[in-house]
């Protein structure tokens, strides 16, 4: 069964046509890329996706469930994640508490006035398990302020991952990260779990080629690419769109 499928979804803007008649579908397990110049629609259409906005027409279908107009709590619910372009963390807590919270969010457990956070043992071995998945294990005790941007950014990821998502949305992953930072963050998304579908926003176009399975390329809103990255690299209409950038 395909994981999520998007059908003729538009998006009006008081007059601006955002996404015109866009058709996707993302297979369990797939890694697929969404790219295309500033004001393509990329941004727009995770926002639909993930339930941030309705469409002005269409249908989004998530594990053969129409979601079209859910909202994020309930996209949440139902095995959907999503990191920003901007970090939203608790910036005086440790790595680990960040990770907890969310990980306590998930599994529905509330804060106890006469039990400590160890003796929790469901939260915590999940906890430790994000961690050690997003390779903040060894920073787990440091506060989120004290970590570098490429860090806060695998720690963005973290809190995703903390809800045992079937579908993670990453909005730009190495955006404004050094050469060093992106190539750490290539290699951890990476190493997620295959069974894990991955939908991602990216300009960097190595990243791009090293991660997905399958690039889908928008351009004022209509796609005008669909295939293996081997066949949209030597795209005619792609490198037109890109002004002959290399890809």
């Amino acid at each position: 069964m395909t994981l999520l499928s998007l059908n003729a979804v538009s998006m009006n803007f008081a007059g601006l046509q955002a996404l015109r008649d866009v058709n996707i579908s993302i297979e369990p397990g797939e890694r697929r890329a969404i790219i295309g110049p500033n004001g393509a629609g990329k941004t727009t259409l995770f926002n639909i996706i993930s339930g941030e906005l309705s469409p002005s027409s269409g249908t989004v279908t998530l594990a053969g469930r129409t979601v079209t107009n859910l909202t994020p709590e309930r996209m949440f619910r139902l095995g959907l994640a999503r990191t920003f372009q901007k970090n939203s963390l608790f910036l005086d807590l440790t790595t680990q508490e960040n990770v907890r919270l969310a990980v306590q969010a998930h599994q529905r457990q509330g804060h106890h006035w006469f039990q400590p956070w160890w003796a929790f043992d469901a939260v915590n071995e999940r906890t430790r398990r994000v961690l050690e998945g997003a390779g903040l294990w060894s920073r787990r005790l440091e506060p989120a302020k004290n970590l570098s941007y490429g860090e806060q950014r695998q720690l963005e990821m973290a809190i995703a991952l903390a809800g045992e998502p079937a579908l993670l949305l990453l909005d730009e992953p190495t955006a404004g990260m050094s050469v060093a930072e992106t190539a750490s963050s290539v290699a951890t998304i990476g190493a997620l779990p295959r069974d894990l579908t991955l939908l991602i926003i990216e300009h960097d176009m190595d990243t791009v080629f090293a991660l997905a399975d399958r690039i889908t390329v928008l351009d004022h809103g209509l796609v005008i690419a669909d295939d293996v990255p081997d066949v949209v690299r030597n795209d005619e209409q792609v490198r037109a769109v890109y002004l002959g950038e290399p890809l």
